[in-house]
């Protein structure tokens, strides 16, 4: 009787915490959907405010939003940074903000446990190269799969909180997979005004090719492991 309770219990639990993630989701995708085209680099630095602090805190909420929604690319936040601010701070904020929006799902996905890995396997087929990259090595798993690029950030880091990636070796492995990212694109948005400058030329080829060997690597590894 105790077990069946318990279980009932945990299932509960289960249901609860999808139907509050499920709401908070479905409050995300109508605010984007309705406010969708605020979702542009040029919106998002004519909405930020001139207050050096204001800004970063905004900037901040912005990672905090893309960490839950699709429709929020991170280039933008990574690249308005640098428009906003100073190289070293931008990079800093980059940082913070990666961490923020690694944070949020990955403790999402821990919440919920196996079945939100049961989930994410169920309905990404890719993310079963998930299930056999992992090793002892959690950081170097996690470091991986962040350089390979198999799946979205947000479904990555909540399988990482579903099949319990410590935390203290996730979010490390997930900001030095970022960090090309957090440097690279700001320099980028610095450079704006001018994409003929060595310095926006130079960042967008180390980011495309960083890019270009992600697609190799993940293709080596999916041609060694089919076969």
């Amino acid at each position: 009787m105790n077990k069946k309770h318990h279980h009932f219990s945990d299932q509960s639990k289960l249901l609860l915490a999808k139907c509050l993630l499920g709401l908070i989701w479905l409050a995300i995708i109508t605010f984007c959907l309705l406010h969708k085209d605020a979702f542009t680099l040029e919106q998002i630095l004519t909405y930020s405010p001139h207050q050096p602090v204001l800004a970063a805190l905004v900037l901040l909420a912005l990672f905090a939003v893309k960490s839950l929604s699709i429709f929020l690319y991170c280039g933008f936040l990574y690249a308005a940074s640098g428009i906003l601010f100073p190289l070293p701070i931008a990079i800093l904020l980059n940082i913070t903000g990666s961490a923020i929006m690694s944070s949020i799902p990955y403790w999402l996905g821990k919440k919920l446990g196996g079945q939100a890995a049961h989930h994410i396997l169920t309905r990404y087929p890719k993310a079963a190269y998930l299930h056999d990259l992992r090793s002892g090595n959690d950081f170097f798993f996690v470091w991986i799969v962040r350089l390979l690029g198999v799946l979205p950030a947000d479904v990555v880091s909540a399988y990482m909180g579903a099949v319990s990636v410590k935390y203290r070796d996730y979010l490390p492995a997930c900001l030095l997979g970022f960090l090309p990212t957090c440097i690279l694109f700001p320099i980028m948005g610095m450079s704006i005004s001018d994409i003929r400058s060595p310095q926006f030329l130079i960042s967008l080829s180390i980011e495309l090719a960083s890019m270009l060997v992600s697609c190799f690597a993940f293709h080596v590894y999916r041609k060694n492991h089919s076969s």
